[in-house]
This record gives C-alpha cells, structure tokens and sequence, in this order.
C-alpha cells in the first residue's frame, strides 16, 4: 500500500505546486478550467438519456409532437453544451498562453537570481537542462495542468456513468473495472520506458543543444570559415542526431507492442459488454431504449475508466518530469544578502583581511591569506602572470563568491553584513570577458533607466566612441548583433570595449574595476584607453586588473599576484628599486611604455 500512496502524494504535491504557480499567474485561470471541466462532463448524459427515450418512442406510442419536442430538446441542448464548452475552451488556450509565458518569465528571473558560483556548476547546469527540457520540449508544465482537469472531468462523468450502470447489473463495473486496470498496467509499463528513455536523451540534448547553437551564433562566425570548424561541428551534430535517431526507433517499437496490446484489451471488452447487452433484450429484461442507453453508458464508463488510468499514467509521467523543476526552483542563494542597507557612499575603505579562497568541489586554494587595504580614491593596479588569481579577487570583492577563510571589510563592516543589491552600486565594472547584448547602443549603457539622450552621447564621447557614433545608421538607437535586426551592428573589439566603459561611466559609481577588458587590445591601444579612464573616473576609488602593465605607471601603488598571494605592493618606483617580480615584467614589456 505505501508503494501505491507515495507515489500519488508526490504527484499531488506537484499538482498542487502548478496550480499554485497559475493561481499566482492568473487569478481567473482556475474557476475557468474547473467550469470547463464540469460542462465537459455533463455532455455525455444529455445524449445519453434522451436517446433512450427517443428510441423508446418510437418503438411503442410513436407520438409525432413528443418525438419533435424530444428531439429538439437534443438538438437545442447540445447546441448550448457545445457552444458553451467551446467558449469556455476558446479561454482556457488563452489562459494557457497566459500561463506559459508568465510561467517563461518566472524561470528566467529564478535563474537570474542563483549565485554566479551556482551557474558555473555542472550539476546545476544538468539539473537546469532536466528541469527546463521536458517544459520547453514536451510541454510538461502543460500537460499536468491539462490531464489535471482532464481528469477531474471524466471522474465527474465516471460518476454519473456508475449511477446509471448499476440500475442494470453492479458486477457489470466490476468487469470494467478489471479490464481498465490491465489496460492501465500497460500503459504504466509504456510510460516507464518513456521516462528512461527521455532521462537518457537530455545530456545528449545538452550537447546537441550547444553544437545547434554554434552554426546560429555570429559571434562564432569568424573562428568557424578560418578554422574550417564547420565539418567537425557538422560531424557532432551527425553523430548526436544518430545516437537520438536510434533511441527513438527501440522506444517506438517497444510503444507499438504495448499500444497492440492495449487495443487487444479494449476490444475484448466491447464484444462481452455487447454480448451481454442483447443476453438481457432476447430475455426482454431490458427494451430497446434501455439496450441503447446502457450499453452506450457501458462503453463510455470503460472509456472514462480507461482515461482516467492512462491520463493518470501520463499525469504521472509528467509530474516526474516536473519534479526537477521544483528541485531546481528550490535552489536557494548561498551568497545571502545581508540585512544593512546604510551603505556608506564616499570616503571608502576595502580591506582584504587573511581572505583565502577555493572554487566549490576543489581542494586547491586560488587564494592564500590575502591581506590588502584600499584607500579612499586610491589606484590600484594588481598585475601578475595568468592565474595568479587576479580576477578571482575580483569576484570575491564585487560578492560573486565569498571567501573560503577570512574577511572583505568595508569601513570596518563585514560586506557580507551588507544588503547585496546596495553594496554592488558601489562598483562599475568592466570584466575581461565583458558583454554586450543584442539590445540598442543606448540600452545597453542605461538598461531599463529613463536617460536624456544628451547624457549618453557624453559618456560615449568620454570614452571616446564620438566618431564611431557618427557612423552609426540610427546613433545611439542602433541595434547591435543582427539578432534582431537586419540594421544591426557587429562592433570591433575596440569599439564594444568603449561602450562597456561607457556603461561603467554612467554608472556613476563610487568604486570603479577593469578586470582585464583590454586583454584582447595591443598594449599601445590598451595604453591609450586605460589613460583615458584614469582621466574620466577622477578621484573615484579605482581598480586596474592586468597581465600587462599599462596602469601601473599612473597608480598609486602596485599589488603584484603570484600562485593566490601578493608578493609585492607599493609604487611603481619602490617595487622597481626591489628588484623583483614586478621588475622583471615590466622590463619584459617597457618598449610599450617608455
């Protein structure tokens, strides 16, 4: 008994968790399905009895003007239930529709919402792909709402059905019954191998998903025709499309016999239940309006008792499929927000105080008992090889993960102590692999804020896109990427670094970073930009992040990184008398700079 009960608890408490999900939706959506179920369910009686009695008239008083009003009694009832479950039908898709999207924008905002730490996971990225995959391509989320009410319609029928075959003979449902159940148990062990089936196919999926996405990106455009990826690319997607062409051929034969053996069923059932019907008319038990009505109410209660089995089997299934979704909509933040929303906005001190950090499942620090001050409207410059653990700094100061030991300090406060959303508008940030998205030139340095168009063309003209802007077909409207538009703009590397910058200015922050946005630029180009910014960002607290050594000479002092822990800090002059890392990589690169 408990393995038939648990599995039911699960599946309502899936149900229940939707429903709550539409209710949250859409107020209207509920009352409305549940009155479309009940007029669904009235249909079959209508028909049902007043066939009896037409077919009763005419085999005994042959009434001409009862006959007409019976018959329009059918014809107008239906008329009204059809038109009215039409209706009703018309408004549920609608809601549908309504649900569906806003159900879209939910999970786009859940996934904005997991830490930056989580969304690097690959566990996390698995379970994103089990949850969202049925959804997007099985439409799961649709098919429990549907087979939900589905299902409380033909109950409501069942009943009713029930009702009027057991004025004839109860052992009648008893045989229904049982051949439903063997009907159900055919079905279940179908859905079973589905369910494997479809576990299966999703990391295949994945990888499918990403080598699709590749021949659609422009941003892999150029890497694909000179490197000739396009047969290698073509080649996996050749190989995934086969492992998933012969999944589907073994599950679609295994379907085909277990759909034989269920139509075997159904049809045994049909001849006892006919059989039994003219038994009881050769004996005059029943007349002939009574043989029509019962063995119509007997067929549909095996239909409706087989329905409701099979709709359950495939609720069931889809309810599975919905359970990696409320998993993943479970997953908390681990970087919390603190509760202190007083975060001061001038005259900034950050102190790094013994901060050692290791990513998430590793055992090897990236950071080792980091100790640094920043002073108010200071410039840093942190320099260092590659994975010295300079962006890793980065990540931990702008709260996308948090220290492994030790303490980020903030005015003597503990960051974490701070609410997340007012501690980050402290920071403007350029990241090394920063983004651009396929929105406006304007959009994608104001976002969703309301700006005089004035004030973005001075902070382009800042960072000094003035002549680029010139040349663009709609100014600061235009489109970047061609994603959207045909008009749209594919910005050099140069060009999209300026706007990221530009981003940054008008963020207008108290505490400005470059991790590396330059990394891709020559070190003159680099050079020229980063004095450029050191110029507009004035007094501001300032970070400068690289590999090479552009900021260096106009900061006021050097933190040099090597193997998670910094070995050098001072002026550039006072660590160039030291003799040591720093010396050795500026002089590696000074032709750029002197």
């Amino acid at each position: 008994m408990r393995k038939l009960i648990e599995p039911l608890m699960k599946d309502l408490n899936v149900i229940f968790f939707l429903f709550r999900l539409a209710y949250q939706i859409s107020k209207t959506y509920l009352p409305i399905v549940i009155t479309s179920s009940i007029v669904t369910a009235l249909m079959p009686f209508l028909n049902l009895v007043m066939m009896k009695l037409v077919i009763d008239e005419l085999t005994g008083s042959r009434r001409i003007e009862v006959f007409i009003w019976l018959v329009g009694i059918v014809v107008l009832g239906n008329l009204v239930l059809n038109v009215t479950s039409r209706c009703l039908k018309t408004k549920v898709e609608i809601k549908n529709e309504e649900l569906l999207n806003g159900f879209d924008a939910m999970v786009g905002e859940k996934i904005m919402s997991l830490d930056f730490q989580m969304i690097e996971d690959p566990k996390i990225l698995d379970l994103k792909e089990r949850a969202l995959f049925p959804i997007h391509n099985q439409g799961a989320m649709y098919r429990v709402m549907e087979y939900s009410m589905t299902l409380f319609s033909t109950i409501l029928t069942m009943i009713g059905l029930i009702a009027m075959i057991s004025m004839l003979n109860p052992l009648m449902i008893l045989f229904l019954f049982l051949m439903a159940i063997l009907s159900a148990f055919i079905n279940k062990k179908a859905q079973q191998v589905m369910f494997k089936f479809y576990q299966l196919l999703i990391p295949v999926n994945r990888k499918f998903s990403y080598f699709g996405n590749l021949t659609s990106d422009f941003s892999y455009g150029k890497e694909i025709r000179l490197y000739k990826m396009d047969d290698l690319i073509m080649d996996r997607i050749e190989d995934y499309n086969h492992t998933t062409l012969t999944v589907f051929t073994d599950l679609y034969e295994v379907l085909g016999r277990y759909a034989a053996y269920s139509e075997v069923m159904m049809q045994i059932q049909i001849v006892f239940v006919y059989l039994y019907m003219v038994y009881k008319v050769i004996v005059k038990s029943i007349g002939l309006g009574d043989f029509t009505m019962y063995a119509s109410a007997a067929t549909q209660f095996g239909q409706c008792l087989s329905q409701i089995l099979n709709t359950y089997m495939e609720l069931s299934q889809m309810c599975r499929y919905m359970e990696s979704y409320i998993e993943f909509d479970a997953l908390k933040p681990s970087v919390l927000s603190g509760k202190e929303t007083d975060v001061p906005m001038d005259n900034l001190t950050l102190e790094f105080k013994n901060v050692s950090f290791k990513y998430p499942k590793s055992e090897v620090n990236v950071l080792n008992n980091v100790n640094v001050t920043i002073l108010p409207g200071e410039k840093l410059s942190i320099v260092g090889l590659n994975g010295a653990g300079k962006t890793t700094f980065i990540k931990l100061l702008t709260r996308l993960y948090e220290p492994t030991e030790g303490a980020i300090y903030l005015n003597g406060v503990n960051i974490l102590e701070y609410d997340l959303k007012e501690y980050l508008a402290l920071m403007s940030v350029v990241f090394q692999d920063f983004k651009l998205f396929a929105f406006s030139v304007k959009d994608n340095i104001v976002f969703n804020q309301v700006e005089k168009d004035e004030t973005i063309i001075e902070v382009l003209r800042e960072a000094g896109f003035e002549k680029d802007l010139a040349n663009l077909p709609k100014g600061i409207e235009t489109p970047i990427y061609k994603t959207f538009e045909e008009d749209g703009v594919e910005f050099s590397g140069g060009q999209s670094q300026k706007i990221a910058i530009s981003r940054a200015i008008y963020k207008n922050s108290p505490i400005v970073i470059l991790d590396e946005p330059t990394s891709a630029l020559d070190p003159m180009t680099e050079y020229d930009i980063y004095h450029r910014f050191n110029e507009l960002v004035g007094a501001k607290t300032t970070i400068y992040i690289s590999h090479r050594l552009s900021s260096c000479l106009f900061c006021d002092r050097i933190a040099v990184f090597k193997d998670g822990q910094i070995v050098e800090l001072g002026t550039h002059d006072d660590l160039m008398k030291e003799g040591g890392l720093y010396q050795e990589m500026y002089q590696a690169q000074a032709q750029y700079y002197i």
